[in-house]
């Protein structure tokens, strides 16, 4: 499939299931707001799959894709072999580290072959969500381009994509230039300790939940928030809102905006 039938297949995200997730965030008991970036990416979620019943709603299957050139190959054995740091926290949540070795030598072959690969690994194994890392120089264009592809296809195939690193969001800035709407299916899944992080998210309008003083996005900041990204879906599917307890619904001087504003005039 051509990049320009996968674009074609970039849908926005539903925002009515946004709302209505968010508003059984609101209702649950707890004060409202409280769980911050997760009621925020489980609502996003149920929006990339159109979905707001917590019935409807499970925890997505996942890969850790560390993306590399040849230049790199000597780290994507290691990978490989199981012998990375980002193998470990990966399985802890449930998901494979997977490394992908870009081969192309132009960007209209990258951009095929990173949507290709990223096609391949979610229908071979039913996957629901992605984390992207990224091993090569934040300036290897090919690697960055296949990424973009890969983030393409992603959101056409509504999986969302965990970023982790400058490399990897400067593939979903460039994937955005092809088809804004897919930064509605990109996450970030720490700060990391690159220069120029910050303003690579600022660039995108995200936020991440982690800041970890990792020194690189080889992916272990994505593979850590996939323990939250389970945490926001788990909340929303086992606590209960005040009408299912069956108990009257938070007032609203204890809500968390109105504690907040006490704190803020004190």
């Amino acid at each position: 499939m051509h990049i320009e039938e996968i674009i074609a297949k970039i849908v926005p995200i539903d925002r009515g299931c946004v709302k209505l997730a968010q508003t059984r965030f609101d209702n649950l008991i707890k004060p409202v707001g409280s769980l911050a970036k997760l009621e925020e990416m489980t609502s996003r979620y149920c929006g990339i799959l159109g979905v707001y019943e917590k019935q409807d709603l499970d925890y997505p299957k996942r890969d850790l894709l560390v993306w590399c050139s040849i230049a790199e190959a000597e780290q994507a054995g290691k990978i490989i072999d199981a012998k990375w740091p980002v193998n470990v926290l990966a399985a802890e949540t449930g998901g494979r580290c997977v490394a992908l070795v870009v081969t192309s030598e132009t960007e209209e072959d990258a951009l095929e072959e990173g949507a290709a690969l990223v096609q391949e690994l979610v229908r071979e194994s039913g996957l629901g969500l992605l984390g992207f890392g990224c091993l090569a120089d934040v300036q290897d264009e090919m690697v960055r381009t296949a990424m973009a592809g890969g983030i393409l296809q992603a959101a056409a195939m509504k999986v969302p994509v965990m970023l982790d690193g400058v490399a990897t969001c400067k593939a979903a800035k460039k994937a955005a230039e092809l088809a804004p709407q897919v930064l509605e299916y990109c996450f970030a899944g720490h700060v990391s300790a690159e220069e120029g992080a910050e303003e690579a998210l600022d660039e995108l309008h995200l936020s991440a939940p982690l800041r970890l003083h990792i020194p690189d996005g080889a992916g272990e900041g994505a593979a850590l928030c996939f323990t939250l990204f389970n945490a926001g879906i788990k909340a929303f599917k086992e606590m209960e809102t005040f009408e299912e307890a069956g108990v009257h619904a938070e007032k609203k001087e204890f809500s968390l905006a109105e504690q907040n504003k006490k704190e803020q005039g004190k």
